[in-house]
């Protein structure tokens, strides 16, 4: 559809983010909310397609801190992931003893650490702004 067909938004009047916000939505990723970031998650927790879990970043934290934080600072300065960062894998969990069917499994998305680091730091930062954009009757399901 061309964009003259599209509807039109005039005079409605969007709430903007003070300078404040926006900086801090757009910034850098810091050492210590990544730091943060990791050690909010369990250490039981699966391997991912990437081959790490918490338990393993916690553990090697001071060893692998550098490297996640140029990985971290590469994709902030190009604004996207390498090939396979963000890829998962679905596993079937059983839901009883010795399932025969489908559906006496369970699926679940096993994702890389990397991506969940980022999608955490996001989703904090998201959350100190949006109380100031978007009244607490219309955030329900945010």
């Amino acid at each position: 559809e061309s964009v003259q067909d599209r509807p039109r938004l005039d005079g409605v009047c969007f709430q903007a983010i003070d300078s404040h916000y926006n900086d801090m939505l757009v910034g850098r990723f810091q050492e210590d909310e990544v730091k943060w970031a990791v050690w909010n998650y369990g250490s039981d927790k699966s391997l991912g397609p990437d081959g790490l879990n918490f338990k393993f970043i916690k553990q090697f934290w001071q060893t692998i801190k550098p490297d996640f934080l140029g990985f971290l600072d590469e994709f902030y300065v190009n604004g996207i992931f390498p090939r396979g960062s963000n890829a998962s894998f679905i596993a079937l969990i059983p839901k009883v003893l010795d399932p025969q069917m489908l559906n006496e499994y369970r699926p679940i998305s096993l994702i890389g650490c990397i991506y969940k680091i980022v999608a955490k730091i996001m989703a904090n930062r998201l959350k100190k702004v949006i109380p100031h954009i978007i009244h607490e009757r219309q955030s329900a399901f945010i």
